[in-house]
């Protein structure tokens, strides 16, 4: 038996900070990636309030070189699927509208020296 990888683009594993908004809160609930691609990602998501499959989410992710990022440059995306942790966490799997390229930068970004080697 073969099994077909349905996914569009490879996904990286990636540990980066971000914030959630649902689309009928104004409250942003914070998020760590799991993985990452240009299609999606997977996320955990810490709130008291649960997420369901369909939900749209706005989503900022910290970025080195953007760290204030304006309401016009968040990434809409769409829950499509939930697995619940606890009570106030859960694993969300989401689907960008619009394959986000520019993410790569996030998983990969430029090497910067640590104050040990530059004392050396």
């Amino acid at each position: 038996m073969t099994t077909t990888n349905r996914r569009r683009y490879e996904r990286a594993p990636a540990e980066i900070a971000c914030k959630c908004r649902r689309s009928a809160n104004t409250l942003y609930a914070p998020a760590q990636t799991i993985n990452l691609s240009p299609g999606g990602a997977a996320l955990e998501l810490t709130s008291p309030r649960s997420t369901q499959v369909g939900d749209r989410l706005a989503l900022a992710f910290n970025s080195p070189t953007c760290p204030i990022l304006s309401a016009n440059k968040m990434i809409s995306a769409t829950v499509v699927r939930v697995t619940p942790i606890n009570h106030d966490r859960q694993h969300i799997a989401v689907e960008f509208d619009a394959p986000q390229f520019n993410l790569t930068e996030l998983i990969s970004p430029p090497s910067i020296q640590s104050p040990q080697r530059r004392a050396a």
